[in-house]
């Protein structure tokens, strides 16, 4: 569970779960500010630091340890749908398993979470 609480200053918020806590933060019509990530760029991060998990477990299981991986989510937002677009980028001497990653960074758990249909109910 995440607990989120406003600050003083306009629109930042301190979230934190157990021993770990961040800063969010936004800009709306000049007010607010940029010392954390925006709460949209926090659904990114989700995504992405998933990703980057999943990958780095599947190159493990293949027998390869502390592999350089990244992972690029961006966040679009429409009137109809939110689109995640999304990259995994490999050091090119683990371009042969690319396909086998890449199987496991689509069944992240986050990615998972977020392809299912979201019910959201007040406590």
């Amino acid at each position: 569970m995440i607990e989120a609480t406003a600050l003083p200053t306009p629109w930042q918020v301190r979230f934190r779960t157990d021993d770990n806590e961040g800063l969010a933060d936004t800009l709306k019509a000049g007010v607010g500010g940029s010392a954390g990530m925006r709460p949209h760029e926090l659904l990114e991060a989700a995504l992405a630091t998933c990703m980057a998990i999943s990958a780095r477990m599947a190159l493990a299981d293949l027998g390869i340890g502390d592999a350089d991986v990244d992972v690029r989510v961006h966040l679009e937002r429409g009137e109809a749908q939110t689109r995640f677009r999304y990259e995994l980028v490999l050091d090119p001497a683990l371009e042969t398993h690319r396909e086998a990653v890449m199987e496991r960074v689509e069944r992240s758990p986050v990615r998972s979470t977020l392809s299912k249909r979201l019910i959201f109910d007040p406590a």
